[in-house]
């Protein structure tokens, strides 16, 4: 798990109390804010989340072919960096035309993630604080097979769907 084993805790009813605890106290936190701020925040927060996912899927794409995937967008290696561009160039120019605190919030929110990264990892070295862990299985699906220039057919493999001639799924 990525949280301590604190947050799987549960009261006597079920409930997860030091999860509710914490979100209250960042609900308390954020309702000094006005309704324009509270959104431009939260839109940058999110905007911050997809420029780290176009990055993931950028990096994957690259330096992680061999990685067994449920889909896998049918396009050449160069065309995936170029598919990210538009989308992180809009999220820059948002950020570029934002207000000071979207500036310091994004700053502080990267700053204490990756505080908390770095000494969640030594915590747990030191066995302060435990994290809940399973063993990952590989996963049922596997990538369909590529072409010779590098591109998934999406009809062949376990990703290429139910199979048409499936009375169950043919439309009428």
């Amino acid at each position: 798990g990525y949280l301590p084993k604190i947050f799987t805790t549960r009261s006597r009813y079920g409930t997860p109390t030091a999860g509710i605890v914490f979100n209250t106290l960042v609900v308390v936190a954020f309702g000094s804010a006005d309704f324009g701020q509270l959104l431009e925040l939260l839109n940058s927060v999110y905007a911050l989340s997809l420029l780290m996912e176009y990055a993931a899927f950028v990096k994957l794409r690259l330096y992680h072919k061999e990685l067994q995937r449920p889909y896998r967008i049918p396009v050449p290696d160069w065309a995936a960096v170029i598919i990210v561009i538009p989308p992180a160039l809009g999220i820059l120019v948002i950020f570029a035309i934002s207000n000071w605190y979207v500036y310091y919030f994004c700053t502080g929110i990267v700053v204490v993630g990756i505080i908390i990264f770095k000494f969640s990892d030594i915590f747990k070295r030191l066995g302060w604080v435990e994290f809940e862990s399973r063993k990952t299985n590989n996963h049922k699906y596997a990538t369909a097979p590529l072409d010779e220039d590098g591109i998934t057919n999406p009809l062949e493999g376990p990703s290429a769907g139910p199979p048409i001639d499936n009375p169950e799924f043919v439309i009428a």
